[in-house]
């Protein structure tokens, strides 16, 4: 395998037939110039090395390009309200001390409820919420190289890993992502990021990162192949609300959804049940089930199994409960790689550009996608929901990180899996 190395004003990579340009440089960014090996024996990867005008004519247009949008999505923001809620339904209410800043750390006891905007007593306009800040020199010490001229992407290739600038946007509510660009896809997305999906992509392949293959459903065989691709672990920096930093794994801010049916088929109904008119507690007698929407309590659990001594039912009501449970989020994001998408003679558009940056339900669209089955087709078959408790208040800034998981150690972890899965079956 031949490698070469180059310190040029820019790379070009080839993606599916397009073409990527990664500003790796001082030329644009002004930063100082960097040394990437380039594996020339796969062209679906890495393809040409340029430092011509026309090149640096392309990477500047597209900086500009970016400018602009950033300047219209400030001037969009002073104008509208920020986007809040979950998909199909009304977002619930909390206290204005859900969303306090930093320095007010005795009013955010629970700091991941979401807030509608408080009206000042003064002007009658909205206030915006006060989310947490990282430290201004928080990635001071990281030696990465800005990929955009606001400097919100940044590639680290000594520590291959890409870091992210972003802020949270919604702190409850079921999901479709867990990252989007700026005004797409905020009411069902944790967190929003001003940067290109784009440039993040551009910058998972500076890193080696292999692409995959979307999600997909036969319907007509009914079989599901997984999305795949590169491993991706992803960590979030950020800071509570007592000024402490955190980094962990973005999997603990994403649960499983326990916003749904719990549902039986009864028949009839035990003779001794009697539920309670406008109860959470109901019957279908068309259908006949008997149904629960939502988690059940430790409390109503004992309140419902004391409605009937049937055993069906009381087994019923203990099923309920127990798939209500916190389901922590396990699944691994690979490294899909989305596509493009051309409409006569416009400009080819990258399609996660539209929401589905690094997505928890199934797109053929996502840059990143989780590896197991998530439907994405309507809000009640939804898999995944913000983990409200563990949020930092919106409008908190957020560094996230992608590391590449090697091959290597993704076998081995596997191995170790499937080990263990093994063992408890036994």
């Amino acid at each position: 395998m031949k490698t070469r190395s180059t310190s040029t004003n820019a790379v070009v990579f080839n993606m599916s037939g397009a073409i990527i340009l990664a500003i790796l440089t001082c030329a644009t960014v002004g930063c100082g110039s960097g040394t990437l090996e380039i594996d020339d024996s796969d062209s679906e990867t890495a393809t040409s090395l340029t430092a011509s005008d026309e090149l640096a004519g392309a990477s500047s247009e597209f900086d500009d390009a970016q400018a602009d949008d950033t300047q219209a999505a400030v001037q969009r923001e002073e104008t509208e309200p920020t986007v809040v809620g979950n998909s199909g339904t009304e977002p619930k209410t909390g206290s204005a001390e859900n969303v306090a800043s930093a320095a007010e750390p005795e009013d955010a006891t629970e700091s991941g409820k979401s807030t509608p905007d408080k009206l000042s007593e003064a002007g009658g306009t909205p206030k915006k919420p006060q989310g947490t800040k990282l430290p201004d020199d928080y990635l001071s010490g990281t030696q990465a190289t800005p990929l955009n001229q606001q400097k919100s992407v940044l590639l680290d290739l000594k520590g291959k890993r890409i870091l992210l600038k972003a802020r949270v946007c919604l702190t409850e509510g079921l999901l479709e992502m867990l990252l989007c660009p700026h005004q797409t896809k905020e009411h069902e997305s944790i967190l929003s990021t001003e940067a290109a999906a784009f440039t993040v992509h551009t910058g998972l392949l500076a890193l080696g990162c292999k692409e995959g293959k979307a999600a997909r459903y036969d319907s007509e065989n009914e079989t599901y192949t997984p999305a795949s691709g590169q491993i991706i672990d992803i960590f979030l920096h950020w800071v509570d609300v007592d000024g402490k930093l955190h980094r962990e794994r973005a999997q603990n801010w994403v649960r499983g959804s326990r916003q749904h049916y719990y549902q039986e088929e009864f028949k009839a109904l035990p003779k001794d049940l009697k539920l309670v008119p406008d109860g959470n507690l109901r019957y279908d007698d068309v259908n006949q089930y008997l149904f629960w929407y939502g988690p059940m309590t430790d409390a109503e659990l004992a309140d419902c199994l004391k409605m009937s001594s049937d055993e069906k039912f009381q087994a019923a009501m203990r099923r309920f409960h127990k798939e209500g449970q916190e389901k922590p989020m396990d699944a691994d994001w690979v490294f899909v790689g989305s596509g493009f998408y051309e409409d006569g003679d416009s400009a080819k558009q990258y399609l996660a550009e539209g929401g589905y940056m690094i997505c928890v339900a199934n797109f053929p669209m996502a840059m990143l996608d989780v590896a197991t089955p998530s439907d994405s087709n309507g809000t009640d078959s939804l898999a995944y929901e913000a983990a409200t408790e563990k949020l930092p208040p919106r409008e908190s800034e957020v560094i996230i990180e992608l590391v590449p998981r090697s091959a290597k150690q993704a076998a081995e972890e596997k191995a170790a899996a499937e080990k263990l899965t093994t063992e408890e079956t036994e």
